[in-house]
């Protein structure tokens, strides 16, 4: 908080009966103003890196429409080199069964988004499809690249 001194009569007198100090009350905006930029670009940068999970080269697809989903959805990811994810978290063998069973014990109804790299060979992939029916999924969708050209009429 900042005074002013100054005499309302034009003088600058301090034995004169109507000198007084008098508050300044402005508020500073900028400090507020440069920490919410500060976060907006803390946010802008980690938001993508939360949105996909596992880097795949996923294969382009023309003449499909994107669904979306009601809730949230099982992604399973195939690496080119047969390692398994489920969401971001690598899993094998039993501990990735397991996970199945358990994210399926909290919603029977869940769908597997399956993202395989372009480069996985389509018997690696029908073997996840058939470890996910084997632990009880029922629902199997795929995600895929749009092709842009195809896409445009």
């Amino acid at each position: 908080m900042s005074f002013s001194l100054q005499d309302p009569e034009g003088g600058d007198a301090p034995g004169h009966a109507s000198w007084a100090p008098k508050a300044v009350s402005d508020i500073n905006v900028t400090p507020f103003v440069d920490v919410m930029l500060v976060l907006l670009i803390v946010f802008m940068v980690t938001a993508p890196m939360l949105a996909a999970g596992v880097k795949v080269d996923l294969p382009k697809a023309s003449g499909v429409a994107a669904m979306s989903p009601t809730k949230e959805p099982l992604v399973v990811s195939i690496k080119a080199n047969g390692s398994l994810y489920i969401g971001q978290d690598a899993r094998s063998g039993e501990a990735f069964d397991a996970d199945i069973r358990a994210r399926l014990a909290a919603d029977p109804k869940v769908m597997a988004h399956i993202r395989a790299d372009a480069s996985v060979p389509y018997e690696k992939v029908l073997d996840l499809m058939a470890d996910l029916s084997r632990n009880g999924v029922s629902q199997l969708a795929f995600i895929g690249k749009a092709d842009k050209a195809a896409a445009q009429p």
